[in-house]
Parts: C-alpha cells; sequence; structure tokens
C-alpha cells in the first residue's frame, strides 16, 4: 500500500472543516492541516507540501479563496478543488482564472467529494506526466488495448490513440479536429446517450454498448465516459473492443442451447438427448411439466428434429375445446352437419397433414372426444363430423400436460387407454428450481430480450439481485423469470439491475441464513441481503473473508 494523499482543508467553518475532516478520513486520506484564513492556507500549503487542497471560495479576514488559490498556485503545482456552498457567475469567472481541478457544492455527499477528489488527482497525475513528456503519455495511451479519444468543450478531437485508429480503420490525422459525433459510426441513440454522460446528467461511470461498422466489419465495443481533468467541459471517450467476448458469448451460449430451449444442467441434457432419439419415430410423445417451462418449446424441438420439419407444426390448447365444438375442431365437420356449420371446415388434424399436431393440456380435452381421439390414435383416420367414411391423415401427435394425469385417471375424467396410447415416450421438464445452474444463463437470454423489447440499455444483473434470484421458489418457472426481468428491465434506471426494480414478491423473498439451510443458499441469502458486499455478506455468515471468497469460488 502507498502512502495515503494528503490534504488541506481551507474552510472558515469549523463545525463544516471538522465534518470534512472526519468524512475524508473515513475515506482514507489523511489531513495534514485546516485554515481558516487565506494567509494561513498559503503558508501551511507551501509548508506541508499536500497532494490536495480544499478550499471555500468565502473566507474570512478580506482575503478569497480564489486569491489564496492563485498565490498557491503561482508557486507550486499543488492542485486546488473549490468547495462552496452556491456558485454566482462571477465568482466563477474569477475563480477559473486560476485553473481550479473542479468545485463541489455543500454539503458534501460521500461519493461526490471522492469521486471529484480522484478526478482531480488523476488530472494532477497527468499535467504532471504532460509536463515531463507528452510523447511519454501518447506512448502510454497507444499502448493501451482500449481506445482513447480526448474531446475538448467544443466537441472536437484533439487526441486519437493509436488503437482507435486500427479500430475505426481511419488515420488519426484525419480524425482530430473533427466532430467527436462525426468519427463514431454508431447508431444516434449511442450518440444520444453518450451527450447525456458528457454532460453529467447521469451518475456514476457507465458503459455503453454499441456496434461499430468498420471496414466493412461488424464490431461489438463498449464505450466509457470519463471527464476530462485538464478542460473543463471537455471529456474522454474509452473504447473497449469487445467482440471477442461477445463471441465467447456466443459460443457459450451455442453450447448451451438445444433448438431454442435453454440448458446446460444434467437433466436437461438427459431431456435433449430423449428429444433427439424420439426425432427419428412417430411414436406420440407425452411432455409433462409445471405450467411455465416451455412445453411448446420442447414440442417445436421434438417436430424440428423429425422427418417432418418441413411439414406444418399445429399448436391446439385443449382448455380452450369446448365439449360441444371439440369434435368438429378437431376432426372437422361437412357444411349443415350442424347449426352454425354454414361451410366445410377441415379441422386441426386435417391441418397437421404431414407435420406435427401438439396438444397443450391434454389433461382439459372435453370427455366426449377422448373416445374418438384414441381411434384415431389407433387407426390413423379422422371421421369429420356429418360425414361416415374415415380419412387416413398423415400426422404425428405430441401432447403436454402441467397435470398428473394419473390422477385424473383417478377422478375418472381422463381415460387410462388413453393416456397409454398417448404416452409412448414420456419427457419430464425439469422445473426451474430443479435446475438454478441454468438460472444466469436463462436470465443473460432474457435480458438480451427485455432491452431489445424496451429499448433501455441494461446489460448486467448485479450480484445481490442475482442472489435473490437464485433464492426465489420461482412457481411460474421460466415463463415468470422472463416476465421479472423484462419488468426489472423497465424499471431500472441504469445499466445493472438490482434488488429495488425486481417485482415485490421476488425482491420481498425470505432469506434463509439459518444453519439447516444449505451452505451454497446460505451464501447467496448473504450476497443478497448485503446487496453484493462480499465483506459484510462473509461477516453476515461468521466467517473469515479468505474462507467466504474460497467457498464462492467454489460454488
Amino acid at each position: 500500500m502507498g502512502d495515503p494523499v494528503k490534504i488541506v482543508i481551507v474552510e472558515d467553518e469549523g463545525v463544516v472543516a471538522m465534518d470534512l475532516r472526519g468524512q475524508l478520513e473515513r475515506m482514507g486520506y489523511e489531513v495534514v492541516g485546516t485554515a481558516s484564513r487565506a494567509s494561513v492556507a498559503i503558508d501551511l500549503a507551501r509548508g506541508s507540501r499536500p497532494d490536495l487542497v480544499l478550499m471555500d471560495i468565502q473566507l474570512a479576514g478580506g482575503r478569497t479563496g480564489i486569491e489564496a488559490a492563485g498565490v498557491i498556485r503561482e508557486t507550486s503545482r499543488i492542485p486546488v478543488v473549490f468547495l462552496t456552498a452556491y456558485a454566482d457567475d462571477s465568482s466563477l469567472a474569477l475563480a477559473k482564472e486560476v485553473s481550479p481541478y473542479g468545485y463541489i457544492v455543500k454539503p458534501f455527499d460521500d461519493q461526490d467529494l471522492k469521486t471529484t477528489i480522484e478526478i482531480a488527482l488523476a488530472r494532477a497525475r497527468v499535467e504532471s506526466a504532460l509536463d515531463h513528456s507528452r510523447a511519454d503519455l501518447m506512448a502510454v495511451l497507444d499502448s493501451q488495448r482500449q481506445g482513447s479519444v480526448t474531446v475538448d468543450a467544443g466537441s472536437r478531437v484533439t487526441f486519437v490513440s493509436r488503437s482507435v485508429e486500427e479500430l475505426l480503420g481511419v488515420s488519426r490525422a484525419e480524425l482530430t479536429g473533427s466532430r467527436w459525433q462525426e468519427i463514431l459510426p454508431v447508431d444516434r441513440a449511442v450518440i444520444d446517450r453518450v451527450e447525456r454522460l458528457a454532460r453529467r446528467s447521469e451518475n456514476g461511470r457507465q458503459k455503453i454498448a454499441a456496434d461499430i461498422a468498420a471496414d466493412e466489419r461488424q464490431i461489438a465495443i463498449e464505450i466509457e465516459v470519463v471527464a476530462d481533468p485538464r478542460d473543463e467541459g471537455g471529456f474522454i471517450l474509452f473504447l473497449y473492443d469487445v467482440s471477442d467476448v461477445q463471441e465467447l458469448r456466443a459460443l457459450l451460449d451455442g453450447q448451451t442451447r438445444f433448438e431454442k430451449i435453454i440448458g446446460s444442467g444434467k437433466k436437461m441434457r438427459a431431456m435433449f438427448q430423449l428429444i433427439d432419439e424420439v426425432g427419428s419415430v412417430d411414436s406420440p410423445v407425452l411432455i409433462e411439466g409445471e405450467t411455465g417451462t416451455g412445453k411448446e418449446l420442447v414440442a417445436q424441438a421434438i417436430h424440428r428434429r423429425s422427418e417432418r420439419k418441413q411439414g406444418p407444426f399445429v399448436p391446439v390448447n385443449c382448455g380452450a375445446l369446448t365439449a360441444e365444438l371439440a369434435a368438429s375442431q378437431l376432426f372437422g365437420h361437412r357444411r349443415g352437419s350442424f347449426t352454425g356449420a354454414i361451410s366445410d371446415h377441415q379441422g386441426f388434424f386435417a391441418a397437421a397433414e404431414g407435420g406435427t399436431l401438439f396438444l397443450d393440456e391434454i389433461g382439459e380435452l372435453p370427455q366426449v372426444v377422448q373416445p374418438t381421439l384414441l381411434r384415431t390414435l389407433d387407426d390413423g383416420q379422422i371421421t369429420p363430423v356429418g360425414e361416415t367414411a374415415g380419412r387416413q391423415v398423415d400426422f404425428r401427435l405430441v401432447a403436454a400436460t402441467s397435470r398428473s394425469l394419473t390422477d385424473e385417471i383417478e377422478q375418472q375424467t381422463f381415460r387410462s387407454d388413453l393416456f397409454y396410447r398417448l404416452s409412448v415416450v414420456r419427457i419430464q421438464i425439469p422445473s426451474l428450481r430443479e435446475r438454478l445452474e441454468d438460472l444466469p444463463i436463462l436470465a443473460r437470454s432474457f435480458l438480451a430480450e427485455a432491452r431489445a423489447k424496451t429499448g433501455k440499455d441494461v446489460r448486467e444483473i448485479g450480484t445481490a439481485a442475482m442472489s435473490v434470484l437464485l433464492q426465489y421458489p420461482w412457481p411460474g418457472n421460466v415463463r415468470q423469470l422472463k416476465n421479472a426481468l423484462e419488468f426489472a428491465t423497465i424499471r431500472s434506471t441504469g445499466s445493472e439491475i438490482e434488488i429495488e426494480h425486481l417485482p415485490p414478491e421476488i425482491s420481498s423473498v425470505e432469506l434463509d441464513l439459518s444453519e439447516s439451510a444449505s451452505e451454497e443458499d446460505r451464501i447467496r441469502a448473504a450476497l443478497a441481503r448485503t446487496r453484493g458486499n462480499k465483506k459484510e455478506a462473509a461477516k453476515l455468515l461468521g466467517m473469515s473473508r479468505s474462507t467466504f471468497y474460497r467457498r464462492l469460488d467454489r460454488l
């Protein structure tokens, strides 16, 4: 660890100076002295050689903080940051003449104070480096993997690093002097977002994701906006080429996707293998799983993996079939066969000719048509309502249920012989709580969908929020997760989803820290309760930090 940053406080209100000193020392800075008058401040700065002076504009004794700063800056390069309760135009105009390293308005927020100090110190370091050798500084910037673009208060580019030249395929001579908006081949929405950040209308340092077209290539980048400490109103753009990361994510997604289904756990891999195996046969398949697990996606995967993939996939919700019209809807009818039959109707089975008929929620199929469905499965023929002769239909039947059909059989609402005919092959979809290892991958995919749907640039899920997602029991399974992340995206005001953005029933989940819970669940609960603060989570669990990190890595 290096020596702490040394700071001098110049403030004529003793209580304010005392509070400010306490804030700074809690942040790890060393306050080497305080002063309330300009003359004392000048002597203190010369004698203690601090790294930074925090200077109140209005001081007792006649001379202002601006005058004191001017004297200090004449004989040293000690950076001065002005403290003020208000800022009138005339004071600001005078303050600019002594080249301050920033302003901070009372009362002092910890984050604003620390950010202002660090930017001032960074600017001082940059200026020191420039004093020694601007060429050396350019060499450092040129050697960085990320590209750097400095922009002045008039939005003109004053410097671009070699990485930017290579990224855009344009020489720095052509780029320098141009408006920064003209050199970045990105969407207008990205330009607008950068402009908002450059005006500091948004808090925090955020990265903006974008795609640029350079030399007929599509490159994924992230843009970070940082105020230029050397130029009031200017800023620096850091451009990160994240194409490799995107390609890696795509590769990982490819390894965790089967058709349109996401999963990599043992149960999901076994299910994928079974789908592959049944694709080559025409046997009926019964898909079982809770509501929201993705039964129709599995049915579509079976269809696409079969010889019938060029044929139609016809989904039917059996819960929407009425006892009076179910036979007509499934098997068709002749014109005039019943009141309201004003024309011939082919029915769902005929519509699935050469393809796959998917009967979702088969447990809700009206009992009146169950015998007819059984006969159709046995002989492959349908008899439309109003006709006497059967018609041969080439179809493959896939059914799904979220109910227990064995319970339905016991209650005599579902035929046992139909159940055995439907369930030649049974595929059980695990619930989301049974495959939590897939939740982060699912969440990232759904977050991308929500980002595209809402137009909000929400890129990440915070550690604490992810811990809550992993603790929640998910009665609505994958569908509920998807809806929850869309809701959180809408509510998020930054680039990351936090606990408070999640739906109330999820954000208020009871976190189990008891000894009876698994170690994995206890760690997740601790991270969620401490908003992702690993040090505090370790303390909450009564673990040393090294033990906590070791177990977290293992999990």
